[in-house]
Order: structure tokens, then C-alpha cells, then sequence
């Protein structure tokens, strides 16, 4: 089956109370449906009131996923990692 590519637009939270973030995310998935899912399902989204965090799901080219997977890296809120300091 071939691959399919996809932006996501997520409906972000943890920025306090009625507080979020529009964040674009850039999938693989077989349809819109898998990523639909997939996008629901990835970490701080928000699924409180409308039981879905996507806004919106964009069938894209490889190069545009390319392109979206390097913004991604970029993204000061989606780098989440912190270096631990062991003494």
C-alpha cells in the first residue's frame, strides 16, 4: 500500500485554563482517517469539549512533508526533551 502524507492541524492545551495552541504536525498514514486518529491520539492535544483535538487534516506532497518534518524540529513547544545533569 502506498504511503500518503498529511498535515495536521492539533488543537494544543497545557497552556492554562481555556488556553491553546494551533500546532501543525506532518504524518505518514494509508487516509485521512488513520491520521485523523493518529493526530487525536499524540500527546498534549486537547479532547476535552469536542472529543477531538484535530482541526483540520491536509492530504500534502512528500516535499511539503519534508519541509513541515525540519519547521517541526524547530518548534520551541514540540521539543519537549530536557538533558538530566547526574552528579
Amino acid at each position: 500500500m502506498k504511503k500518503r502524507y498529511f498535515k495536521i492541524l492539533l488543537d494544543y492545551g497545557h497552556l492554562g485554563n481555556r488556553n491553546s495552541l494551533e500546532v501543525a504536525r506532518y504524518v505518514t498514514a494509508k487516509n485521512c482517517v488513520d491520521a485523523l486518529f493518529f493526530g487525536n491520539r499524540m500527546p498534549r492535544v486537547k479532547r476535552k469539549r469536542e472529543k477531538t483535538g484535530v482541526i483540520k487534516v491536509i492530504e500534502i506532497s512528500y516535499s511539503e512533508y519534508l519541509r513541515g518534518q525540519k519547521n517541526e524540529a524547530d518548534h520551541s513547544y514540540l521539543l519537549t526533551y530536557k538533558s538530566r545533569k547526574c552528579s
